[in-house]
């Protein structure tokens, strides 16, 4: 997770322990969650996180890695669930004694196969054309998935039962902590093979392909073959991911194929940061616990999801990975204290701004399903008559805009003399 280079002999060893470091803390991060947070809906949040970060890694080597915009990465996703929910149906039926800790290998050759047959004519162009020959091919494949019902169950969708396997050392995955713990290890070795992959020779074409196509060409290696292996390679761990999450819940259905699903992927990807490899596994974990817990919270939980999309593109390109960079940076570089008053003064502007905003979408909210619901007129015309709670939330947004607007220049002046960046770490 570390992409630094060491460019000298003696800096290897202490970027192999670096980094040896960063893979001993994941994996304990891994095993001890389910310690920390032992109830079945933590769990199963958790292994939603798992299996959407594995999901959200994979269409980074295309974004991030390779350049590629993909609106089909769903797809794949979807055909390796399929091929998973098969393959647990055919080991239950016939009582193989097979584990269905394997049914994910079957989705990775589901999706290698899907990628190698649809990314032979996506993969072919690059930039806009590239990424609307993938929403044409989501579209295609989505309406084929509901218009064959015997083949892909339709909106009922095929179940299956993930207790139905051998059980290898006593597991059956009959409870949620088994699954979660089936999604840690895949999640890790995926995460390992992915991270891998980008210090390979393809992985560093991949870059230059995104960088500088042409230059590549020149080069004497072909970008749309490339391209081609990449579309493979991550296409085979969408399949991983597909399958893991019909392990989860069981069921699998057409709209596994949805452009929904892919946009989502893409919402994750860009949240955690494309620039750094731990970047789509923080938005995964960010952007699942703001669609299964927000959605519990409020009506309007898909409205904070994409204002908070719509700020992290803007104001902060490099995600959450690129924000816990920079203070990482200043951390270590010891100047947290010189910046911290300005920086506090930010903090409480954007609390300002954010508590109003969340009162003002409340209270629309509120006035718009008291009106649908004929309860305006009485409970006394609350949605209009409320003046007070609406002029003070306007206020404390102009509020917090104002503290914003002048500490953070306060800030970007001091961090500037002090030779400290304040933004986003493309590494």
């Amino acid at each position: 997770m570390d992409n630094v280079i060491a460019s000298s002999p003696a800096a290897v060893p202490a970027s192999w322990r670096r980094r040896a470091i960063v893979w001993l803390v994941f994996a304990a991060i891994l095993g001890l969650a389910p310690w920390c947070f032992p109830s079945d809906t933590a769990l199963t949040l958790m292994t939603q996180m798992g299996t959407a970060a594995i999901l959200a890694l994979s269409f980074n080597l295309l974004l991030g890695s390779t350049g590629l915009l993909s609106f089909c990465h769903a797809t794949y996703a979807g055909i390796g669930a399929y091929a998973g929910v098969w393959c647990m149906n055919r080991i239950g039926a016939q009582g193989l004694p097979v584990s269905m800790a394997l049914v994910p290998v079957a989705g990775a050759v589901a999706g290698g196969m899907a990628g190698a047959t649809l990314g032979y004519v996506t993969t072919r162009r690059a930039g806009m054309t590239f990424a609307m020959i993938t929403l044409g091919v989501a579209e295609l494949v989505w309406v084929m998935a509901a218009m064959m019902p015997e083949w892909f169950g339709g909106e009922r969708g095929i179940p299956t039962d993930r207790t139905l396997g051998a059980a290898w050392f006593g597991v059956t995955f009959a409870t949620q902590r088994e699954v979660y713990a089936l999604v840690a290890v895949w999640l890790f070795v995926c995460a390992a093979l992915m991270y891998g992959v980008t210090r390979t020779p393809l992985g560093f074409l991949a870059r230059a392909v995104r960088d500088n196509p042409v230059r590549v060409a020149f080069l004497g290696q072909s970008p749309a073959a490339v391209r081609y292996r990449m579309q493979i390679i991550a296409a085979a761990f969408a399949g991983v991911a597909g399958a893991l999450g019909a392990l989860n819940f069981e069921l699998v259905s057409a709209d596994t194929f949805s452009l929904e699903r892919s946009g989502i992927v893409l919402v994750f990807t860009v949240l955690g940061g494309t620039a750094y490899f731990a970047g789509p596994m923080l938005g995964a974990v960010v952007g699942v616990f703001a669609t299964v817990v927000l959605a519990t919270l409020t009506r309007a939980w898909q409205l904070y999801l994409g204002l908070g999309f719509l700020a992290v593109v803007i104001f902060a390109p490099g995600g959450v990975a690129g924000l816990i960079s920079v203070h990482v940076h200043a951390w270590r570089t010891g100047m947290a204290r010189a910046l911290w008053q300005p920086y506090a003064a930010v903090c409480v502007g954007l609390a300002l701004v954010v508590g109003g905003l969340i009162g003002i979408v409340e209270m629309t909210y509120g006035a718009r399903l008291a009106s649908d619901a004929a309860r305006a007129v009485t409970q006394g015309g609350s949605a209009h008559a409320g003046a007070v709670p609406w002029g003070t939330a306007v206020v404390v947004v102009i509020g917090g805009l104002v503290i914003v607007t002048f500490a953070g220049r306060h800030l970007r002046c001091k961090a500037a003399s002090a030779g400290v960046r304040v933004g986003n770490g493309d590494e």
